[in-house]
């Protein structure tokens, strides 16, 4: 079997959730951050890269998501999160594959090597046992590594596994968007001196918008434990880990959300419509320096 040329980075079936058009000839709305443009593409023709990934990488993608893609499909149609747990491990594994496969992984590879030159120059080496200076390595070798760190796929499903999972629900005036970086990350517990969005630490949210109606969230189960005795929130919240029922959202919610969204994109930022990219517009135009994308930064 011959691999792909074109290669989607966010799968064709989660995007076509926020495009609008006849079955398999979806258009959808986007913004490339890093220049403001705004324009609409057909589905096929976003979130991906020519040889983005090796032949058995493909392959192994290709299973996960025919596993999930009718998952994803019934969760989104009936509205409620099932509580299968063989469903729930499938999740796990195509959440921790999407997290791996972004183009931010190797984008932020290739960032920390020019800080590594810049802070103490080309010619130092990684290890001593390396042929190599770190100067003549170079983006192609951003992407091997990028790719070897899918076989941490397994190790991140079991760490995810132990979240405390749910559906929310976004109000009739609101919708959420996606990202070429779908897979978002909040942690309202501060680390001093370290960061706090590593998904095995205490506090960490996750993100994954399955639609502009929904969007599956996993919790920490000492933030959940938080939510849960919240008066505001505990009766619909608990409802929904019994049930697997939509937790309502507010607003302002959609909104955070969405920011997550702007925020982890390596570039391009998708939305059902174009009146949806209004608040990442003005966002960008608030904080430039998110036209790029998520980096770490020397100090």
């Amino acid at each position: 079997m011959t691999s792909t040329k074109k290669q989607h980075y966010v799968p064709q079936f989660l995007l076509r959730r926020f495009g609008t058009g006849k079955k398999n000839r979806e258009r959808i709305w986007v913004l490339d951050k890093s220049t403001g443009k705004v324009f609409q593409s057909s589905v096929k023709d976003i979130g991906h890269e020519n040889n983005f990934y090796d032949h058995d990488i493909e392959q192994l993608l290709g299973k996960t998501e025919a596993y999930v893609a009718p998952l994803l499909s019934r969760i989104n149609k009936a509205g409620k999160l099932f509580r299968d747990k063989s469903e729930l491990v499938g999740l796990s594994y195509f959440v921790a594959a999407q997290i791996l496969r972004s183009p931010v992984v190797r984008a932020e590879m290739e960032n920390f090597r020019q800080i590594l030159i810049d802070t103490w120059g080309a010619e130092i080496k990684v290890h001593p046992d390396d042929p190599k200076t770190i100067g003549e390595y170079g983006v192609e070798d951003a992407k091997l590594s990028s790719l070897n760190c899918m076989k941490n796929v397994p190790e991140f499903a079991k760490i995810l596994q132990e979240k405390v999972w749910s559906l929310c629900k976004a109000p009739s005036q609101s919708a959420y968007i996606i990202s070429d970086n779908p897979i978002t990350r909040h942690n309202m517990f501060e680390r001093a001196g370290r960061g706090n969005l590593g998904i095995r630490n205490e506090g960490i949210e996750v993100y994954m918008p399955l639609s502009p109606e929904y969007t599956i969230r996993a919790l920490c189960p000492t933030l959940s434990e938080l939510v849960s005795c919240t008066p505001q929130l505990s009766d619909e919240y608990q409802n929904a880990l019994i049930s697997g029922s939509p937790v309502a959202q507010l607003p302002e919610n959609v909104e955070f959300s969405n920011s997550l969204q702007v925020i982890s994109a390596e570039r391009f930022i998708y939305a059902r419509s174009k009146e949806h990219l209004i608040m990442p517009i003005d966002m960008l135009k608030t904080n430039p320096e998110l036209k790029q994308g998520p980096r770490v930064v020397a100090h």
